[in-house]
Parts: C-alpha cells; sequence; structure tokens
C-alpha cells in the first residue's frame, strides 16, 4: 500500500462491501452537506457524531482549514437507518463543528439528542498493522452508483502512523468519506479511526485497482473528543461499583455516555478483606460505597466530589451486629442522609445515617412486617415524598415494604401477585424517580420485566426489558439509579458481563451500553446517580 501523502484525494468516500443486516452498526450515519456532498459518520453520543473535517470545506484536500461553529451549508444526519428508503431511525440538523487540526476530524453537534440508536465508543488502544478490522458506510460501491442502504466492510490494518492508519481491503468509494473504521472486542465495537480519503479501486466508475485507504486514529485523542464534546453535559452522572474476581472497582458515566476507566476501589480507600458484597449511593457530588466484609461486618468508604477518597472504616459498632449470616445489603440516599438496608439470617434490617454522618442502630423490618421465607435478595430506594421502598426475593417471589415519611411501615405486597409474566423472580432493583418507583425483576432463565408503581401505589405494566439489552444469559445482580430524572440500570449477566441501558423522562429508551475494562471477573454490580 502506498504512503499516505502518495494517495489521491477524494471528495468522499464510503465502503464497497456487502449491504449490513438491518440495524447493524446503525449508529453509522449519513451526512448530507447542503444537497452537494454526501458523507458518512458515526454516533458518539446521543447528541454527537464523529467524521472527517474535508467533508466541510470546499477543497478536500485542505480539511485543515475548517475551523469551529456552524457548518457553512446546511447539513443534515440521518442515523440509525439501514435501510435509507425506510423510516426507521432519526434525522437532525448538525449545528456545530469543533474539528481537530492534526488530522481530518471533526465532531458535530446535533440539534436534538436521538435516541435508542447503540452508540460507537472510542477505542483506548491504537490499532496494530495486521490487525483485521471492520467498517461501516454509504455510498457508491463496485456496481451501485447511489446505494439506498448501508455497506458493512472488512480491513487489514497497514501502517500506523501518529495520526493515521492506513487500510486496506474491502474499496472504499466516491460517496461516503468519514466512514467508521471499528474493531470488535470481546463482543462490542469499538471506533478505532474515520476513514479520510483513498485510491477508490474497485468502485463503480474507476479504473483504478488499489484499494487502499487511509483513516484517522480515535485512540489517542479520546480526551480531545470528550472535551470537544462537553457542551452538552450536565452535572449528573451515574458511579458504578462492581465486584470481580480480582476486587472492587469503580468507574463513572457523564451524561455523554462516556465512561471513565474503572479504578481500584481498594488501592484507594484501603483493603477490606474478602470483600462479599458492595453498594452506593450518593449525596449531591458524594458517593458511600459500603462493602460487606468476609468478618460479615459492614464497611463504608465515601468519594469526594473531587475525586479523594476517605478511607474504608468498620460501622458495624455502630449499627450492630446482627445475627446469622449477612449476605446482602443495598443503600439509597434520603436527600441528606442515607437509607441502609441489610439481608441476614432471613431477615431484613435497616439503619439509617443522618445529616451529620451519624448511624441509628439496625431495626428489625421482618419484625414489622412479617417473615417472608428463604430470602435471598434486597433492594431499597427513595421516592420524592419521603417514603423507603424496600424490595427482598424470598421463595422465588417478589416483595415490596414501605417505610413512610413519618418513620411507620406498611405491610409486604407480593408483587409476584401481579401479572409480571415471571413464573420466578431471582433477582431485582429499585430506582426512584420523582414520585414514581420504578422496577425490573429477572426470572432465573434470562427474562427481565420493567415497571412503574405511581405514587397512588398503582402498578403499571410489566414491559419487556429483556428486548433492551439485546441477547444475553441470565442476570445474577442488577442494581438501578435515578440519575437526573431518569432511569438508569446495570444487569450482569451470568458470563460476567456489564449491560447498561436508560430510560429518559420523556419514556424513551437508550440503546444498549457495556462498560468494559474492569479487571476480573464480575460478580455483582451497584449504581448510583451523583451531581459530582
Amino acid at each position: 500500500m502506498a504512503a499516505a501523502s502518495t494517495l489521491t484525494v477524494a471528495p468522499a468516500q464510503a465502503v464497497a462491501g456487502d449491504p449490513a443486516t438491518d440495524n447493524l452498526y446503525a449508529f453509522t450515519a449519513k451526512i448530507d452537506i447542503g444537497g452537494v456532498r454526501a458523507c458518512s459518520g458515526a454516533l458518539l453520543n446521543n447528541q454527537w457524531l464523529i467524521t472527517a473535517a474535508s467533508c466541510f470545506v470546499d477543497d478536500p484536500a485542505k480539511a485543515g482549514t475548517l475551523t469551529a461553529g456552524a457548518p457553512a451549508r446546511k447539513s443534515t444526519a440521518t442515523i440509525g437507518r439501514t435501510d435509507l428508503t425506510g423510516e426507521t431511525g432519526e434525522v437532525r440538523e448538525i449545528v456545530h463543528l469543533v474539528p481537530r487540526q492534526d488530522r481530518d476530524l471533526v465532531v458535530a453537534k446535533l440539534a436534538a439528542p436521538v435516541y435508542g440508536i447503540g452508540l460507537l465508543h472510542p477505542a483506548a488502544t491504537a490499532p496494530v498493522e495486521g490487525e483485521a478490522l471492520k467498517g461501516a458506510g454509504y455510498g457508491r460501491t463496485k456496481n451501485t452508483w447511489v446505494p439506498d442502504r448501508l455497506h458493512a466492510a472488512s480491513f487489514t490494518a497497514g501502517t500506523v502512523q501518529d495520526t493515521t492508519v492506513n487500510i486496506d481491503g474491502t474499496p472504499v468509494c466516491k460517496g461516503d468519506t468519514g466512514a467508521p473504521t471499528f474493531r470488535e472486542n470481546d463482543g462490542r465495537l469499538e471506533l478505532v479511526a474515520v476513514t479520510s480519503r483513498s485510491w477508490q479501486g474497485g468502485c463503480l466508475g474507476s479504473e483504478e485497482t488499489r484499494t487502499g485507504a487511509v483513516a484517522g486514529r480515535v485512540d489517542d485523542i479520546r480526551t480531545w473528543i470528550s472535551e470537544s464534546t462537553a457542551s452538552t453535559l450536565t452535572r449528573w452522572k451515574l458511579q458504578m461499583v462492581t465486584r470481580t474476581s480480582t476486587g472492587l472497582y469503580h468507574t463513572i458515566r457523564d451524561s455523554n455516555g462516556d465512561w471513565t476507566g474503572f479504578g481500584d476501589v481498594q488501592k484507594a480507600a484501603g483493603t477490606v478483606q474478602d470483600v462479599s458484597y458492595a453498594a452506593d449511593a450518593a449525596i449531591s457530588g458524594k458517593n458511600y460505597v459500603f462493602a460487606l466484609g468476609g468478618d460479615g461486618r459492614v464497611y463504608q468508604a465515601n468519594r469526594r466530589a473531587t475525586g479523594g477518597w476517605e478511607a474504608f472504616r468498620d460501622i458495624t459498632n455502630e449499627i450492630g451486629v446482627l445475627p446469622g449470616s449477612t449476605v446482602r445489603i443495598a443503600v439509597t440516599s434520603t436527600g441528606n442522609g442515607l437509607a441502609l438496608v441489610a439481608l441476614s439470617g432471613g431477615r431484613v434490617y435497616h439503619a439509617v445515617q443522618d445529616p451529620a454522618e451519624k448511624w441509628s442502630s439496625w431495626g428489625d423490618v421482618t419484625g414489622k412486617l412479617g417473615v417472608l421465607g428463604n430470602a435471598t435478595e434486597v433492594t431499597v430506594s427513595q421516592t420524592s415524598g419521603g417514603q423507603t421502598h424496600i424490595g427482598v426475593v424470598a421463595d422465588k417471589k417478589a416483595y415490596h415494604g414501605l417505610r413512610n415519611a413519618d418513620g411507620t411501615w406498611s405491610g409486604w405486597g407480593r408483587v409476584s401477585n401481579l401479572p409480571t409474566g415471571l413464573d420466578a423472580v431471582n433477582t431485582m432493583a429499585f430506582a426512584g424517580t420523582g414520585s414514581d418507583l420504578q422496577i425490573i425483576l429477572s426470572s432465573p432463565t434470562g427474562d427481565i420485566k420493567h415497571a412503574i408503581r405511581s405514587a397512588d401505589g398503582s402498578w403499571g405494566t410489566f414491559g419487556n426489558f429483556s428486548g433492551k439489552l439485546g441477547p444475553h444469559q441470565p442476570a445474577v445482580s442488577m442494581d438501578a439509579a435515578a440519575v437526573d430524572g431518569e432511569f438508569q440500570a446495570a444487569v450482569l449477566t451470568a458470563d460476567g458481563r456489564i449491560k447498561h441501558t436508560l430510560r429518559h423522562a420523556n419514556g424513551k429508551w437508550d440503546a444498549l451500553d457495556e462498560p468494559t475494562g474492569y479487571p476480573g471477573t464480575a460478580t455483582m454490580v451497584a449504581i448510583t446517580g451523583s451531581t459530582s
């Protein structure tokens, strides 16, 4: 393959491979620039695309002359419509460009967010010469001048330079500069580079035989991408803790959908021997992380809004020693305090931390509400009326209990008596969004349902949550959280994969997202919303 500097510059490139299966690579965007040029791009988050800067200048050889701001010509992006003759997906105007000066790349802001379409996150590692890569794009192929379907491609990485990677394989043709080049990493796709220019060999109307192309790398500019798309960030974040076969780890997801790397909690906050379970809840920007040690004692560490950690401390002497074996803990914010629940010896217990961070002793919830049998899972959340909702799975049935704002308790309600569509329940999670309680229930065979309990105590329809996750193994751990009025859920499946999705306040769901990079095999997951 010739060096990048010797490649002819084409005003647009696309992959000339086979049509993509419906909804496969739906993150790929068809971009129209003023009706005079077509390009491709990839959806980074709900409101930003990445594509080639050369799409937006009159002379594609002068991509470096593009300046930040609105496109010179009205530009629109069609996203999630792999068949352009259909009506699926979304169409959005591109309203702002932020170009990269050292390579043919630009991030493009959409006029409004898009929902329900998978994102393509930038890779963290550079391509390697000889590596197998994939691509997707619209435009001319080997036998069609203006195709109406997304096409998939296969490439091999060639020379890797400071800002670019040479690719060869499926012809890259006129029609779509900016097409994403990506790899599959443990079953997940990640963006490696963005197509810039090609020889166009094998394309309809071209007599060239060389099929190589050049693409701009993204692995080394992930920080720039995050900073350049920060104008749509809110102050809200999701914080996640996961216990794995090698320890306890923490990550943060911002409102643009970008995840930080997983940090070692015990390296930052001290060691708890043989952590068996963990939970977390935030008050404003401070995240309180709880670990159940192998000794049955409860430990608490705090992550400050600034990112530093306060070390784990044993709070068992403050809240009391529970009889029996403590197998689960869960925690929720009460606004200016915390409510901690535990499952020990088949009974449910409850303690509260006040605004001064002083703990009450354990109270016996089971003694107030009744014995449930073989209890195995517990969850807790608060709604805006000051009510604390406790959920318990016992004998493969789901139950709901309620602590009112005045401290009184309402008896167990059997959620499994509702038309959930599940014969058995193995785990569940609660999250309070305003005055509503949102719930997910999982069966041992892998079916997962979602419903909303209104402030008046009525339950909505139990919908199919499994469909939000795509094909998956049964859930072994789940948690949910309210983040800026949105319902966010994390599901850990039996194969050790963490799957995340969210329901916006307008009722629309985001596509599946999977955080990666945690050491070892995940065994449980906990999440909370914060304003850090």
